[in-house]
């Protein structure tokens, strides 16, 4: 079976081009043979709505139904720097459509200095290609793994984060091309 899909990745504000990078190489050797290439998108504007004032936080329901409504992609990852969260929980490194075709990821949680760590610029992109991996992951159909060291395990706090691998298990590499297999023969 041949690539087919392109992801695009948008961006909330400056996202340094080195995560970009990182995150397009992941991607495209991570989902290959799946995903053709990824391509830059564009630089967005989070939706002011989308804000809320009390949290000093932005609802990533929100800004995930607003990319669904504007952004026209096929398979979209969008990257922030803004602290997201949904209703529900205090925060959340990620959310994205189940299967769908939006994904958002936020940098801020993942960045070392946010916990008052010294920078650590190789494990930003560490985390932020696992949590790219993970979102895109459940936009193509995956759900949570049980798996702890598999990317497609849930991860309530940086702690899950660092201890899960950046690729999908066996168990879920089986199901994307399961779901593959299904897309390409309809």
């Amino acid at each position: 079976m041949g690539a087919f899909l392109i992801v695009e990745i948008a961006t909330f504000g400056r996202i340094p081009t080195n995560v970009l990078n990182r995150v397009f190489r992941e991607i495209e050797e991570l989902y290959s043979p799946y995903i053709e290439k990824c391509f830059m998108g564009p630089i967005l504007e989070l939706p002011p709505r989308a804000y809320n004032k009390s949290r000093r936080q932005y609802n990533a329901n929100t800004i995930v139904e607003w990319m669904f409504r504007e952004i026209t992609g096929d398979k979209v990852l969008a990257l922030t720097n803004v602290d997201i969260y949904v209703p529900d929980k205090n925060f959340v490194f990620g959310l994205a459509q189940y299967p769908g075709r939006m994904a958002l990821v936020s940098l801020k949680r993942l960045d070392p200095t946010f916990y008052k760590a010294p920078p650590d610029h190789s494990l930003t992109l560490e985390r932020a290609t696992k949590e790219s991996v993970h979102e895109l992951g459940h936009i193509f159909g995956l759900e949570h793994c049980d798996d702890k060291t598999c990317v497609m395990s849930f991860s309530n706090s940086i702690l899950n984060v660092d201890k899960k691998g950046s690729a999908p298990c066996e168990k879920c590499r089986e199901k994307l091309q399961a779901i593959f297999t299904t897309w390409v023969s309809r």
